[in-house]
């Protein structure tokens, strides 16, 4: 009895049309209303766009160069800020036995600057930053290294989470 009670419903709802049924209590007769749908496409804002680069320093040692550009009136926080700040800039590098990371991820020098959206103050970059990660190869065939980032940008007015995956080829 359930399975044919679950069926009668899935049709039910498969088979309702985008339309809102209503009742005109004064004289029973029914109204139907369309749904308006927004039919203009949905626009996705990246304020910061990423750029790897392989550095080679030795026959094993290799820096990776990670570079963020970002738009104007945007800023992206540092990879440490305040317990009650924003979201930091994270790196997490997929983990492989053919390499190791050497130390942390470095970045640049910047500007601690008071903060409008969370009442703090908050090293962040405008415009362009670059992030370093050192690596040694333990076997010569890595070809590939992959990292995430997560990342929270923010304007005068909102926040943007950010995340995206990037590649190294060496």
């Amino acid at each position: 009895m359930k399975n044919t009670t679950l069926l009668i419903l899935i049709f039910m709802i498969l088979s309702c049309k985008n339309e809102i049924k209503t009742t005109n209590i004064e004289s029973d007769a029914t109204i139907e209303t369309p749904i308006v749908k927004d039919l203009r496409p949905l626009k996705i804002i990246e304020p910061v766009k990423w750029l790897t680069e392989v550095k080679k320093l030795t026959e094993t040692e290799y820096e990776l160069l990670i570079t963020a550009h970002i738009e104007n009136g945007y800023h992206l926080y540092s990879q440490t800020v305040p317990e009650t700040g924003p979201q930091p800039t994270v790196f997490i590098f997929q983990e492989h036995d053919s390499y190791e990371l050497v130390g942390p991820t470095i970045e640049e020098q910047g500007p601690s600057i008071y903060d409008s959206v969370f009442k703090l103050d908050i090293k962040s970059f405008k415009t362009k930053t670059t992030f370093k990660q050192k690596i040694k190869l333990k076997k010569p065939v890595t070809k590939t290294i992959v990292a995430e980032i997560e990342y929270m940008s923010c304007n005068n007015t909102n926040c943007l989470m950010g995340y995206t995956d990037i590649k190294f080829e060496i």
